[in-house]
Formats: structure tokens, sequence, C-alpha cells
């Protein structure tokens, strides 16, 4: 097997062949980190190359591996990390100015399991500023490009997750979402992403930006690998009061079991805002191949929408402004601009707006996961529109120029006020050439159940999985 083709294999087709010692870790991570020196120039993926530690890495797995140590499928698989992980030795950004030297003496906990199940950390991939953005346009390490078109943005805040991953610089890579930042950059770069319920997996050592809101989880090129990941970063931390004490299933036990009999839903209350055409007919289209495949599909109501997003705003402001206060005030110089208009913004609100939203975080909660009760998932969109320009932070909707995270958030954020999982999985592809995607919600707790919808849909569209970006 060439080298060049061991970068376009995914999780569950590198992991036989490295338990098999058909392969080594060793060639699958050179290969990688090939790419890496080839492709990361143009793509500003990675804000840093852990090649000495990764060679380390994947010759310890090979050694293991042939004494019959294999420890499951992530061992000796490469990933990346965002760098806002700690990770021990490795230099840790967060995207600040402040953190250009960091370097952690631990790795965060998500980190120090995925590791235990033998994954490669390969590097740290680039981020909006404090993870406070929808385009990694960072102003101190350059923004990161989408693999399909250099002049358009991954998304955010995960954006240097996204691309790595689209480009096959690493085999699957760890992203945070706040207000859609794991899910956005998958659509954008056409991957899918997994925001899982909240407190599957542990927050200690990723620096927070809204807690609340936080939620570390998987970006990779399959359902099926973005669940084999979510297996390795997944559980209680003791350590970490927003994890729980719940069982971790075997997320891809089940994922061949189809979407037949099950009751999917269709909820235009949270769209908030309009859909470009484009967008809107490859969701129509995904939905038609859902019913076609045994699918019930119905349309449902929101009712408490507008109570949501107040609550969404409160809640991102008042957390993000509280961790950055003091240092904003000592030095203001250090944060990029949008990142200082969006504290100041944050800055009007009160402490009766946060007491308020808090309130009806549970009101909201509770009238999700009723709805949730009567259907199997929900199917919403990822974004309104294309990948934004670079330049401007704008795309069209429909002819009309828009911000794109004016209009990409609100459709994101829902999910991380109610913690409910949620998968991105693509859905072809724009006249552009430029990805399009949508979102699949579980039940809380339930990300095999949309790992397994996701899977059921992939499976029966492979001409849109054909494509690779433009080398």
């Amino acid at each position: 097997m060439s080298d060049e083709r061991l970068a376009f294999l995914s999780i569950a087709e590198l992991s036989p062949l490295i338990r098999s010692r058909e392969i080594s870790p060793v060639e699958v991570v050179d290969t990688q980190l090939a790419r890496i020196e080839r492709l990361n120039p143009r793509l500003g993926a990675f804000v840093t190359v852990a090649a000495t530690e990764a060679r380390a890495a994947a010759r310890a797995a090979e050694a293991e591996i042939a004494r019959g140590g294999w420890r499951g499928p992530l061992h000796g698989i490469p990933v990346g990390v965002k760098d806002i992980f700690d990770t021990a030795g490795i230099r840790t950004t967060h995207g600040s100015s402040f953190y250009r030297d960091h370097f952690p003496a631990e790795d965060a906990e998500s980190i120090r399991r995925l590791k235990a199940a033998g994954a490669i950390v390969v590097g740290k991939c680039n981020t909006h500023e404090f993870a406070a953005g929808s385009t990694t346009n960072n102003p101190w390490y350059g923004p990161t490009r989408n693999p399909w078109d250099l002049a358009r943005s991954p998304g955010g805040s995960s954006g240097g997750s996204g691309a790595a991953v689209a480009a096959f610089l690493c085999a699957a890579a760890t992203g945070t979402d706040t207000g859609g930042s794991i899910r956005s950059p998958a659509a954008c770069c056409g991957v899918v992403g997994l925001k899982p319920t909240y407190g599957r997996v542990s927050q200690r050592g990723i620096y927070p930006n809204a807690v609340s809101l936080d939620h570390p989880g998987p970006i990779a090129r399959s359902a099926r690998d973005a669940g084999l990941l979510l297996q390795g970063m997944a559980g209680f931390d003791a350590q970490d009061p927003t994890t729980e004490d719940v069982p971790v299933p075997d997320f891809t036990a089940g994922i061949e079991a189809g979407v037949s009999g099950l009751r999917l839903a269709l909820c235009p209350d949270l769209h908030y805002g309009e859909l470009d055409s484009v967008v809107a007919a490859a969701m129509e289209a995904a939905v038609k191949t859902l019913a076609g495949l045994g699918a019930r599909i119905e349309t449902v109501a929101f009712p408490r929408r507008e109570a949501l997003q107040l609550a969404r705003k409160a809640l991102a402001q008042a957390e993000f402004l509280a961790l950055h206060r003091e240092r904003l005030a000592a030095a203001p110089e250090g944060y990029g601009a949008d990142v200082r208009e969006r504290l100041a913004e944050a800055a009007a609100t009160t402490l009766d707006d946060y007491v308020r939203a808090c309130r009806e975080r549970e009101r909201v909660r509770r009238a999700m996961d009723a709805l949730l009760a009567e259907v199997d998932a929900l199917i919403l969109p990822v974004s309104p529109c294309e990948p934004p320009l670079i330049a401007t932070g704008t795309s069209r909707i429909n002819g009309n120029e828009v911000t794109f995270s004016a209009v990409g958030v609100p459709m994101r954020g829902p999910l991380n006020v109610t913690g409910l999982p949620g998968v991105a999985v693509p859905t072809g592809w724009a006249p552009s050439g430029l990805p399009l995607s949508l979102q699949i919600v579980g039940p809380r707790w339930g990300e095999a159940k949309a790992l397994r919808i996701a899977h059921a849909y992939e499976t029966a569209t492979p001409d849109l999985r054909n494509r690779r970006p433009p080398e």
C-alpha cells in the first residue's frame, strides 16, 4: 500500500490493518506528517506540529502492538487537537497572544483518555482566538483556510480541526462547541462533527468559553469514525463538575441498524431565519432519502423558540465576559478586534439577565426533552448558507449578503442551551463546489442514535462522499 493512500483511509479502515500489523503506526504517522508539511503552509490548519512527539508515540505503539498489546480502534491513529486543549509538553496557545509560549504540564482529561486508548497527537489545530468566533480568522496565528476554496473560511471556532480532517492531514480531530464550533467547521469543510450531550466529555484542561455551554467532541470524516473518537474521549471525571456519572455505551455497536420505523421530525421554528435555496434543496433531498430508507417524517413546533435565543445570548455573553474581565482591563491590546468587540457587547448583560437566562434554560431543556420523547430525532440545518469569505466574514443567502456568525450561531446555539447531542453530516455540494450539511439532533445521551441515523444516510448516498479537496 502506498504511503499516500494511508492518509485517505478512515479510522475504521486503518484500525484492523494496524492491529494485524499489515501497516505500522509509524508509516501512518509519517504519511500524515508529510502531508502536513506539504499542505499546512497554505491551509493554516495546524499552529504547532508535534512531529517528534508523534513519531515517538508511533514507535511505542508499533512495539506494543507487536507484543500483543493492541488497545482498541484508536491505537496508532493520528489525531489533531484543537489548540485550547492542554497537551503535556506541546505548546498550547488557546489562539491567544497571552499564551504564545505556553507549555502545559498535563494533558486535558479528554486528551489523556485518547492517549490511553492509543491515539497519537500529531499537532495543535488553529482556533478562533479563545474559541470566541465563527471563522478561525486568528489575528495572532493567521487564518485557517477552507480546503475547498482558500478564499473561504472553514468555520469556527474549531476551524483548524475541520480543515485538517477535510484535507486528510489527520484521521480525526478534537473540537469544542459553545455555539456551533464543532458543527460549523464540519459543515463548512464537508466532514462530520459531533457535539455530544452536555456532561458526556470532561472539560478539565480545556480553556473555557462559556462553561455551561461548552461541549468537547470529535470531528471526523464519517459517523462511525466520530463515534470511535468519542468513545476514547467520553466518561465521568470526578474532578470536573460539568460531567455526569452516566454509562458510556458503545457508540458504534448499533450503527448499522438503519432508520426504518424511526420518527424523524422537521422543526422550522428552530431554523431562526431564511435558508439559502441551495441549502434548503440539499436538506429536502436528504430528508427524502431518509424517508426512502423507511423513516417516518413529520413536522413539529417549538413554541419557546424566542425565549431560547434570549437565554442563549445572555448565558454566552455573561460567562465569556466573567472569564476575561480582569485581563481585558489590564491588557486590552492583547485581544484581537473582534473579541474586544464581543466583550464590549457582553458588558451590557446584567446579573438579572443572567439569572433569568438560567431559569429559562431549564424550561427550554424540559420542553426539548419532551419533544424528543415523542420523536427519535430532529433534522435541522447547521448553517443557512455557504462558508463565508475570509476577507469579509460574509456569505450570501438567496443573493443577499449576510454576516456568517449572525445568521449561523442562532441555528446552532439551541443545542448548547439544551445540552442535546447533534451530529453535522454532509449533504452534498453547492454549484460553487462548496460543502453543504445538516444536523441530526438526538435525545439526551442519544449520541449512538444520532450516529446511527447519520450512518444510514451516509451509506445511502455514497456519491456525495467521493470528492477530495484540490491540492
